[in-house]
């Protein structure tokens, strides 16, 4: 085995993830939504937002920010 194998053990075995940015509270907020959509119960969607490090609270829009009835 030499330095150039696709088997050969890594120098550093720990991956380099890309840095990036913080999701924005409206992809924190959509995220929860989609989550609570596609849970079995609420038991699932508690552990899967815990698992995502969200809230139950991020998924609930700021009414000055929500479009309003007759805007729909």
């Amino acid at each position: 085995m030499n330095a150039y194998s696709p088997t050969a053990p890594s120098q550093n075995p720990q991956p380099t993830l890309p840095r990036t940015e913080e999701p924005t509270a409206e992809q924190r907020r959509r995220a929860v939504r989609a989550i609570a959509s596609a849970a079995a119960d609420a038991t699932e969607c508690a552990e899967l937002l815990e698992a995502l490090g969200l809230s139950p609270e991020e998924g609930r829009g700021i009414p000055s920010q929500l479009p309003s009835q007759r805007d729909r």
